[in-house]
């Protein structure tokens, strides 16, 4: 099972790597840039050979880049539109320079145009994105979300609707999320009832990662606010049907609870002797 953490590269490629391995982790998590902003580090490409050779050492499975949340495709104000755009491209020729083949994109938020618009913008914007994702040979992951204010993407109809936008495109996955699919409404104790809902309207082979948090907020709440495993409204008997039908796929499970790395180890642990 590919399981890990999001981790900081602040320090480079290769400390990400070795922060992921002492925690038990063989795969991990990081964000492309800045995620409140748009700055982005100087590459080094020698850095990076050094943590890729450790990743094979160690059966690494791919880690998952995530991009910032002020990335919005679908913003009601054009100017955020064009810097998500611009950026997008660069973080795809970024990716590709350091062997990273996906990468997590919040759908982004209407405000107040109606997800109906919301779904639009996002399929037209992306249409642009794609063939540029594909030549970099990276897959852009629409993230689930929780529903919270003009969210789109909570419903896998939501992303559905994306992707057929965008011609079912081949580098266009999901990103499936506990905290968020319980927040909007998905009941992951019924899991074999979530998974054929996401067989059937999105198509299971489009999940290109599972981010596993707990949750501060129940069922249906439309709130988005992790908690650590075992410590929220899922606890940890709501997630072990979902990881028992999981753990032999090979989809990078990324841990995002409020954790320093010893918590996230002790979690990596949990969930590793109990599957």
């Amino acid at each position: 099972m590919w399981i890990g953490s999001h981790v900081s590269i602040a320090k480079g490629f290769c400390a990400a790597v070795e922060a992921s391995v002492a925690m038990g982790a063989n795969t991990f998590q990081f964000f492309t840039r800045n995620p409140r902003g748009g700055n982005a580090k100087a590459l080094d490409l020698e850095d990076i050979a050094k943590g890729r050779a450790i990743m094979l050492e160690k059966a690494f499975g791919p880690p998952v880049a995530h991009a910032p949340y002020t990335y919005n495709l679908c913003s009601a104000r054009p100017e955020v539109v064009v810097f998500t755009m611009a950026h997008l491209e660069e973080d795809f020729s970024r990716l590709q320079a350091m062997g990273v083949d996906r990468v997590v994109l919040h759908p982004g938020t209407h405000g107040g145009q109606g997800t109906e618009t919301g779904i639009r913008m996002i399929s037209e914007n992306l249409n642009q994105l794609l063939p540029l994702a594909e030549a970099a040979g990276v897959r852009i992951l629409l993230e689930g979300m929780a529903g919270a204010g003009s969210e789109v993407g909570a419903k896998f109809e939501e992303l559905e609707a994306i992707i057929k936008g965008c011609g079912e495109h081949p580098s266009l996955g999901v990103c499936i999320d506990s905290c968020h699919m319980t927040g909007a409404g998905y009941d992951l104790r019924q899991w074999s009832a979530v998974q054929n809902a996401i067989e059937k309207i999105i198509g299971w082979q489009r999940v290109g990662a599972l981010h596993l948090n707990d949750t501060q907020h129940g069922l249906g709440s439309r709130k988005d606010r992790h908690a650590r495993l075992g410590e929220g409204h899922l606890g940890f008997e709501g997630i072990m049907d979902m990881m028992d039908a999981i753990k032999d796929q090979p989809l990078p499970v990324i841990l995002e609870t409020p954790n320093d790395d010893a918590g996230y180890a002790a979690e990596i642990s949990w969930v590793l002797s109990n599957i």
